[in-house]
Parts: C-alpha cells; structure tokens; sequence
C-alpha cells in the first residue's frame, strides 16, 4: 500500500477507517455488563494471530481449503491433535437464527464449567450469548473467517477468550457448519497450572472459581464439579478467615495454618497458606495446599 499512496493519503485512509460510523451496539452491549468491548478482526492475517495454537490452527485450517474455502464434508477432528481439548463445532439451526454445538472442547469445558455439546448458543444467556449470536450470524451472512478476543462473564476465571471462527462451506457453496478454536488468555491461571501443590481461587464467598491441576487429581473431582462450592466441600478441609479478600490484598496478608485432612481413610496434616490477588478488577482469596504427612 505504500508503494502506491502517499503517508497523508495513508492517514487519510487511516482516519475514516478508525472514525465512528454511529452506534457501536458490540461495546454498548459489553460496557452495560461492565465489560470491555471485544476486539473483532475479519479475515486475519498471520500478524493479527499471536497465539501459537491459533496459529498451528490456521496452519492446519489452511491445508483444508480448496478454492480459498474448507470444505465441511472433508473436515475431520482427529487432525487437530491436542487442540480438539480447545475447539467447538456448530451447525446452524432455525435458518441461522441459533447454533448448536456439536462438538465441545474438554478444556472449555472445565474452564467455564458445563460442557455445552448438544446444547444450543442462546442458552448461554445475557450479554455473550447475545455476542455470540451475533458473531455466527455474521460468519454466515460474510462467509469469512473472523477472529476475536473478548471479555467472559466474571464467573469464568479467564482474562479473555480468544477464538478463530472458520466457516465450513457445504457443496451449495452455503455455510453448512462453523468451527472455532478457543483458548484462554489468562497469565495467573497459567502459572498456577504449573505448581504442584493444590491451589484454589475462591471468589468473596469463598465460593471456588478456579482448582488448578494439582488439585483435581488430589482430591479427585473434576473443575467443573468444584466450580461454585465451597472449598470445605469440594476437599473437606473448612476455610476459617476472618479478613475478606480485598482487605488482604490491600494489606499484603498472608494467613498460615496446618489444618487435617483424611484421604482414603488416612488423617493427614497440610499446610494451608491464604492469600490474595486482583483479577479484573476484582479481588480474590488464594489458598494453598501443602501436604507434609501423617
């Protein structure tokens, strides 16, 4: 583009193209939920995905394509790998009005906490379901590929989702079904996947919105079993503070205790140690656990 314009016709382009065109429904919508508004990028080039799984998904995606479109009767899942834990796949329904999924990842699964396969878009709810609607209706209206980064409700602990949303065309040249990869932002979360200790994010009512890895397979439940019980019944092990999260973040308070546990049928001392973090504006309890025996 520079080769043939000047930078003030470049500006120029540049000024219509970021001007407001009248009223933004998309960050009206997101900002009444106290949500910032979603990026939304049509067909994306390589620079607009940084993700690496997006990107190993647009590379895989690109080996599909015949005539610059996937077609949907050739897809096969068990070509993604990994990132079938990561990917959903929808067809449309009512003429478009609605999507059903089809295929649900594990992994967003057990980050929101209900595995949504056989279930339709709308029933998500309130301001991402009608977000999401909006978004398929437009992949079928465009017939494009489309990526976006967008803020979850605040009872999913993810930063953002960011998605790849692929149409799938049928032999009519019609979009027949949609496949999206969805991976979570979210640089807290990954980082207590690493520990090997128990660790749980609990919201102000001490209510878990989080167990990393560690703590699923100590105490034998899935993340979408934990999710919204307490930390007394999602490991048998109470939780007894007397500080609310924001007060400990703001005063640098860390609470040590050991506490007993018992694991098939053996009574065990851990170590708890509470603390707290900011996430989105939001403060939250925490905890800890670290096993040191009989």
């Amino acid at each position: 583009m520079t080769d043939t314009l000047k930078d003030s016709d470049i500006a120029d382009l540049v000024a219509k193209s970021v001007a407001p065109t009248g009223h933004d429904a998309v960050r009206q919508l997101f900002n009444d939920a106290g949500a910032r508004a979603p990026e939304v990028i049509w067909s994306p080039g390589t620079a607009d995905v940084r993700n690496p799984l997006l990107r190993q998904f647009q590379a895989i995606v690109k080996g599909y394509k015949v005539d610059g479109r996937v077609p949907a009767k050739s897809l096969r899942l068990e070509d993604f790998g990994g990132l079938t834990e990561w990917l959903m796949l929808l067809q449309p329904v009512e003429d478009g009005a609605d999507f059903e999924y089809l295929a649900y990842g594990s992994s967003i699964t057990d980050s929101f906490g209900m595995d949504m396969t056989g279930h339709r878009t709308s029933e998500f709810g309130g301001y991402i379901s009608t977000f999401f609607l909006g978004l398929y209706r437009a992949v079928l209206a465009q017939k494009a590929c489309v990526y976006s980064e967008h803020e979850p409700p605040r009872n999913v602990f993810v930063r953002v989702w960011q998605r790849l949303i692929v149409p799938l065309f049928d032999e009519a040249g019609e979009v027949a079904r949609i496949l999206v990869l969805n991976v979570p932002d979210n640089e807290l979360r990954a980082g207590l996947e690493l520990m090997v200790d128990p660790v749980f994010v609990l919201r102000g009512d001490e209510s878990v919105i989080y167990a990393n890895r560690a703590a699923q397979s100590i105490f034998r439940f899935t993340q979408r079993d934990a999710i919204g019980q307490s930390l007394e019944a999602a490991t048998g092990v109470p939780l007894e503070l007397g500080w609310a999260p924001e007060d400990m973040l703001s005063q640098h308070k860390i609470d040590d205790s050991v506490r007993l546990t018992i694991r098939d049928g053996i009574v065990e001392r851990l170590v708890m140690t509470v603390s707290a973090t900011q996430h989105r504006d939001e403060a939250f309890y925490v905890v800890v656990m670290r096993l040191i025996g009989t």
